[in-house]
């Protein structure tokens, strides 16, 4: 079902008045889910997620989004039930547990329904590697359920800093492990990407800044041309393996211009193209571009990116 359909099935009886939001999760195996598994968390802030299976008894909160400790509810539609899977196209490492909002409180009703999404359009979900730097019991959990192995467990601390360099937990959405890995962008905001190393390597991981690549500099100050949101997602150029494009993937609504083309050299972004630029020396509209050859700190975050050696 697609996730703005119309859910009757859900919004028929309300099942959360026969069932305890809190009670204990059995499994995050898709294919081993009990309709005991079923949870309601819609509206909720912030839940407490208890974990039982054999000799396991855990807990972890969790919450839907939070920005200054300010939590924003659960949507209406979050009722179905806790999993963890691997993400599509992406190595195990970025393998997350996700919320999958179903029609009815049954196990066989988890094939129609769909992923939490999170209002920037990418569905709600706690990172594997999250889990093993900074949910304790998820992790207990994880590794229990065969998701983790203490040698992955050790390659994601290896890998992954504890803290963002804001100091606060990584976000999943913004954690690389690719090229072509969509990643929501703000275009009037800033946005620093986490790129996880996924080869053998163990090194640690880079955050790289690249809100740059909708800025322009005027007059000696930089500003942000474009008023919007959408999703983006790094290519290698069909002409040169060393060069990066950057394709708009979708807009999450209309772009507006905050200043006029002429000042900014800036192509308004277009859903499904790549984004373009101006260049003011001879103001013939190009593709966005990054060079893997470049060396330094940006350079070696998108050689990461693109599996290639720092």
């Amino acid at each position: 079902m697609h996730p703005k359909a119309p859910r009757h099935g859900i919004h028929g009886p309300r099942w959360h008045s026969t069932l305890r939001r809190n009670k204990p999760i059995s499994t995050l195996k898709p294919e081993l889910l009990l309709p005991y598994d079923y949870l309601d968390i819609a509206h909720v802030r912030r839940t407490r997620l208890f974990f039982q299976n054999g000799s396991i008894d855990l807990s972890e909160t969790v919450h839907y989004l939070s920005e200054d400790r300010i939590y924003t509810p659960f949507p209406e539609d979050a009722r179905g039930f806790f999993y963890c899977a691997p993400r599509h196209g992406l190595p195990a490492l970025a393998s997350s547990v996700r919320f999958r909002c179903t029609p009815s409180p049954f196990p066989s009703s988890f094939a129609t329904g769909y992923d939490l999404l999170l209002p920037n359009g990418l569905p709600w979900q706690i990172l594997v590697g999250q889990a093993a730097i900074s949910y304790r019991d998820l992790r207990v959990f994880l590794l229990h359920e065969g998701f983790l192995t203490q040698a992955s467990l050790l390659e994601w601390q290896t890998r992954l800093a504890r803290k963002t360099h804001h100091g606060g937990r990584h976000t999943a959405a913004l954690m690389m492990f690719g090229l072509q890995q969509r990643f929501p962008i703000n275009f009037a905001g800033a946005l620093w990407l986490h790129v996880v190393p996924t080869n053998t390597t163990p090194r640690r991981g880079a955050e790289v800044r690249v809100e740059h690549i909708f800025d322009s500099r005027v007059g000696g100050e930089r500003i942000r041309p474009f008023v919007g949101r959408g999703h983006a997602q790094f290519e290698v150029s069909p002409d040169d393996p060393n060069i990066l494009n950057l394709r708009i993937v979708k807009l999450m609504g209309p772009v507006s211009r905050a200043y006029p083309e002429e000042v900014t050299g800036r192509l308004l972004p277009r859903e499904g193209e790549l984004f373009y630029y101006r260049p003011r020396k001879d103001g013939t509209a190009r593709p966005w571009s990054f060079n893997l050859r470049v060396q330094n700190k940006t350079g070696a975050a998108f050689r990461m990116l693109a599996g290639r050696s720092p």
